[in-house]
This record gives structure tokens, C-alpha cells and sequence, in this order.
């Protein structure tokens, strides 16, 4: 059900079992094709799972956390016993649920800060939607007399090779400061 949760959304989305218990993926595909039939939106999880789904064994849950970092879901549940010790391993997800009781469907109504995930792959660099974001921030930068003369000759060759020679002689103005 997890992974019709996902399907239903539109004929687009992603739902993918990751699992090194080939009896455990059987099973799974066996339920898929018992429930599906019964769902209101089955044309649509139907069409999500043919195209974008997928069942793959997996050598052991390692290789499972690599998979999953590579794909960097949007909503990636490691619905193990002992999930608290993979979370580690994850780089890549825009929500991790944690447990076998804690599935996306919680997350996306009531269990988690707000729905607003990276899609599409995007959780690779992008996070979820949080108070940072609404929040006012400024970078602050203080370089050190040594440290402008070695990033001003860095500076100087960049911003010349973008064609901009103001910028490339306002930090060469540095490279000769002596204070």
C-alpha cells in the first residue's frame, strides 16, 4: 500500500521497492496485483507503476542506501526493524521515515513539519521547505590581509576571464595591501 500511496499521485510518480529478500519482493508483487484491482485511482497507480516503479533485489541494505541516494526520493521510508541505524547512511531524501509504522502517508498529513519536498531528484541539493526559508539571512565575510593577497590573485583571474576588469582590479588592489 506504501508504494500505491506514492503511485496514486499522478501517473508520473516514482515508487520503487529496494529489498534484498527476493521471497520479500515476490510477495509484494503478488499484493500489488491482488489490491490493485480494488482502488479507485488503479488507472493511474497502474500507469506510474509500469513506467516509473520498480522491484529490485538488492545485494544487501548497503547497496540499498546507495540506490536510494542516487534516486534521492522525495519520501524514502526504511521500514526496517532496525531503520534508526541505516538513517546514517542516507545523503539523498527529502523526508526519511523511520520504522515499519511510520509510513509517508503520516509525514504528508500529520507527523512531519509540512509536505513541501524536493522532487524529481532534487533532494541531491535541495532540502525540504522549512523556517529557514522564510527567515532573513546575510553572508558575513571578514578576509584577513594574508588571506586577500592569495584569494585576490584567485579573484582577479576569475573575475577576468568572466570579462569583468573592475572586479578582477579591485581584488588585485588587495594582493598589495599592506594592513
Amino acid at each position: 500500500m506504501d508504494l500505491f500511496s506514492q503511485a496514486e499521485h499522478d501517473e508520473l510518480a516514482q515508487s520503487i521497492l529496494l529489498c534484498p529478500d527476493a521471497d520479500y519482493i515476490e510477495r509484494v508483487a503478488r499484493s500489488i496485483e491482488k489490491q490493485l484491482p480494488g482502488m479507485p485511482r488503479r488507472d493511474v497507480i497502474r500507469v506510474s507503476l509500469e513506467n516509473h516503479g520498480a522491484l529490485i533485489e538488492v545485494r544487501d541494505l548497503d547497496e540499498a542506501c546507495a540506490i536510494a541516494n542516487r534516486i534521492a526520493p522525495e519520501h524514502l521510508e526504511l521500514s526496517l526493524a532496525d531503520a534508526g541505524d541505516w538513517v546514517e547512511k542516507i545523503d539523498h531524501a527529502g523526508a526519511i521515515f523511520i520504522g515499519p509504522y511510520t509510513s509517508g502517508s503520516l509525514g504528508d498529513y500529520c507527523a512531519g513539519p509540512n509536505h513541501v519536498l524536493p522532487t524529481s531528484g532534487s533532494a541531491r541539493f535541495s532540502s525540504p521547505l522549512g523556517v529557514y526559508d522564510f527567515q532573513k539571512r546575510s553572508s558575513l565575510i571578514r578576509i584577513s590581509a594574508a588571506a586577500a593577497k592569495t584569494l585576490g590573485r584567485i579573484a582577479s583571474t576569475l573575475a577576468r576571464g568572466e570579462g569583468l576588469p573592475a572586479q578582477a582590479r579591485s581584488a588585485e588592489y588587495r594582493v598589495g595591501a599592506d594592513t
